[in-house]
């Protein structure tokens, strides 16, 4: 072999393997853009786990809520219906279900060179005036002692999502 066909060779080699490298890099992307949004999933079913159930605080009666109907608590008939407010340091309680289900799922993938980043997110909307309630909630107010919520949502989720991250790659 005369050294201008070695050369012609390993120039298709170089091509043979950039191109195998461009879609293993192509594959690996898919798999860690997928797997983000299942992570941003559990952080949403953890979010709604969490913002769910009984509150132990005061019971307040709905505004707007004015038919005679049998309490579930104590059995008798009462006008209007009623839900359990949370105390300081639980998790918000359930009035109307707004807030619980504004939860959105947000994905991020960045890569840069041969290093992916992702990011999965889940974000609610719901505003107070000017103020997102879910930061009210979270950080209380001038009135309102804080009803923390995030870091109960986070500890749910995280098992479920290193569990997505650590399993093998199938490229």
């Amino acid at each position: 072999m005369n050294e201008a066909s070695a050369s012609m060779a390993w120039g298709k080699v170089s091509q043979v393997i950039g191109r195998k490298i461009a879609t293993t890099l192509e594959g690996i992307e898919k798999e860690v853009t997928s797997r983000a949004y299942r992570a941003s999933n559990e952080l949403r079913n953890a979010s709604l786990y969490v913002l769910r159930g009984e509150r132990s605080g005061k019971r307040y009666k709905i505004p707007g809520t004015y038919r005679r109907q049998k309490d579930n608590v104590t059995g008798k008939m009462r006008n209007g219906v009623y839900y359990t407010a949370s105390k300081a340091d639980e998790p918000p309680a359930v009035r109307t279900g707004i807030f619980r289900l504004s939860w959105g799922t947000h994905v991020r993938v960045e890569k840069q060179d041969n290093v992916f980043r992702a990011v999965s997110a889940i974000e609610s909307n719901v505003k107070v005036g000017k103020y997102l309630l879910g930061d009210l909630l979270e950080d209380g107010t001038k009135r309102m002692a804080s009803r923390p919520y995030k870091q109960a949502i986070r500890d749910m989720a995280m098992p479920k999502i290193q569990a997505l991250y650590k399993k093998q790659y199938k490229i």
